[in-house]
């Protein structure tokens, strides 16, 4: 797997799991085609686990469900949900907002099978902007300053 983006990108090991965490940010306009675009930041990140291929865990709607009262408790509002897939990958981007700190956010459960192997990929993307902001689309800015490409190993037919 290849991660692109488009801002200034760090690599960090994870305190709770060890496993490696890309962080990055980048400045965004919120309201881009408004009269008053409203200067902001896109905070991201990114971690990757592997595993063996399940099919009852190829269901990122299921990883979700696990945490959402817990998110609850924490503040985070869901407000949309918008799956996608395939045989070989499944998404799931969640779109909510915080009230404390006010923020947007997208957080994605990007799910891959590479043969025997299941490839579990978590992109949370926090956004921070000025009071001025209202309701701002932020699925796109993540789908535009974000990239992730799959190089699956040849599989014997």
């Amino acid at each position: 797997m290849a991660f692109q983006g488009d801002g200034s990108v760090t690599l960090d090991a994870s305190a709770e799991t060890g496993l490696p965490v890309l962080t990055f940010w980048r400045p965004v306009l919120h309201d881009e085609g408004s009269r008053y675009p409203v200067a902001g930041r896109m905070d991201c990140r990114i971690a990757a686990s592997q595993g063996p291929f399940s099919e009852e865990d190829f269901d990122p709607a299921k990883r979700h469900k696990a945490v959402v009262e817990q998110r609850k408790e924490q503040g985070f509002i869901d407000s949309e949900r918008l799956a996608s897939g395939t045989d070989t990958v499944k998404k799931l981007d969640v779109i909510g907002r915080r009230n404390a700190p006010r923020s947007y956010y997208v957080l994605s459960y990007i799910m891959a099978r590479d043969g025997d192997r299941l490839i579990d990929i978590r992109r949370n993307c926090t956004f921070v902007f000025g009071p001025a902001a209202t309701k701002p689309d932020v699925l796109p800015f993540v789908n535009r300053y974000t990239k992730l490409i799959f190089a699956f190993a040849e599989q014997e037919p």
